[in-house]
């Protein structure tokens, strides 16, 4: 009897044994590998008791992690927060972590915010897009017309800027502006160039008799509501500052800010992924200009309004906007339309670079969020 028993127990372990390595998952060495890309679930299999939302963040999420990107993305879906998330370091030196409270050195898309108040100045009467710039800034050019909407368009034809280091501030800007003068070839054809919104800062100052980082803060900061978002001098705001690096071979190599006194209107300012976005949501919102101007600047170039997409420091498309800055290995870009609104940030960039940032953002917008970006 006792054999008996035995046996039995022997042969009821063995079979709860079988059963358990056959409901065991494969070791991870063993599963299957995949493509970065095919990590991510796509949203028409999503689970139909999850929100829409919760599963947006998690794909998105994932994708970042796997690509090891270091930063920041805040996502707005009809103007409600959906994902603002951080990844990496501000600071490697020092091991500070990013959070939602980073701030990136905006680039060019700080063209963006000079146009917004440019065109507030449009509607309150106190400034014409056809003047003269000599009217703003007397004896500006004297060899060429110039207008304020060539400024504004980039088709005015001034030479490339090029900050004098000896010198200090937006008014050594203009000085140098004026000596180097137009270059004649490119009169009045578009040519990106950060010389037309400096300019364009100062006029704002001599209309406003007020400096452009006193109507950032009234004329943007404040309408928008935008906490994380400052002129780069702001000693409050330093702490938020996500220092640049450029990765060669896989080393982080910090690239000091120079410079950023002779920028206003075209790149000094620093912006939350959370604040920018917001900023765009707000403008879309009409809150920032009249809806009748936020038409119009939304329009598109066939509407007669634009000679091509570029106005006022974005880029309008077919399907989305564009608001892009890359300075001093900082890189910040924003698409929207009337359904999400993404902000991506880095301060980490590979070289050679080739836009992996934008790169990230358009996959998530068309492959995760499933939105059009065709630009004609």
């Amino acid at each position: 009897m006792k054999k008996l028993i035995l046996f039995l127990l022997f042969i009821s372990i063995t079979c709860v044994i079988s059963f358990c390595i056959f409901k065991v998952k494969l070791p991870l060495q063993d599963q299957p590998t995949h493509q970065v890309t095919s990590k991510v679930k796509p949203l028409d299999n999503i689970d139909n008791n999850e929100p829409l939302d919760k599963q947006t963040k998690l794909n998105v999420d994932e994708f970042l992690k796997s690509n090891h990107f270091n930063g920041n993305i805040t996502i707005f879906r009809k103007n409600k927060l959906i994902m603002d998330e951080s990844y990496g370091f501000k600071n490697f030196e020092n091991n500070i972590k990013n959070d939602n409270h980073s701030m990136y050195l905006i680039g060019s898309a700080n063209k963006f915010l000079t146009g917004i108040m440019l065109r507030q100045l449009e509607e309150e009467g106190k400034l014409n897009l056809d003047d003269n710039v000599n009217k703003y800034i007397p004896d500006f050019q004297l060899n060429y017309p110039l207008t304020l909407r060539d400024l504004m368009l980039h088709q005015s034809g001034l030479a490339k800027f090029k900050p004098d280091w000896s010198q200090f501030g937006l008014d050594s800007s203009i000085r140098t502006i004026k000596s180097t003068g137009i270059v004649p070839s490119h009169y009045r054809t578009y040519q990106y160039n950060d010389a037309n919104y400096i300019t364009l800062a100062k006029v704002i100052e001599n209309v406003t008799h007020k400096s452009f980082e006193y109507n950032l803060k009234h004329r943007i900061i404040n309408k928008a509501n935008l906490k994380y978002t400052s002129n780069y001098d702001s000693k409050s705001h330093e702490k938020y500052f996500v220092s640049g690096y450029k990765n060669i071979n896989n080393q982080n190599i910090y690239i000091q800010p120079n410079n950023l006194d002779k920028y206003d209107g075209a790149g000094n300012v620093y912006i939350s992924t959370h604040d920018m976005a917001q900023l765009v949501s707000k403008f879309k919102e009409n809150k920032l200009v009249s809806k009748t101007s936020t038409q119009n600047l939304l329009s598109l170039p066939d509407q007669g309004y634009y000679p091509s997409s570029y106005r006022y420091g974005f880029y309008k498309f077919k399907d989305y906007e564009r608001y892009r800055g890359i300075f001093f290995a900082n890189d910040i870009v924003t698409y929207s339309n009337d359904e999400y609104i993404v902000t991506i940030a880095s301060n980490q960039l590979y070289q050679p670079y080739k836009s992996n940032t934008e790169n990230m953002l358009k996959y998530i917008y068309k492959q995760i969020l499933h939105q059009e970006l065709k630009q004609k």
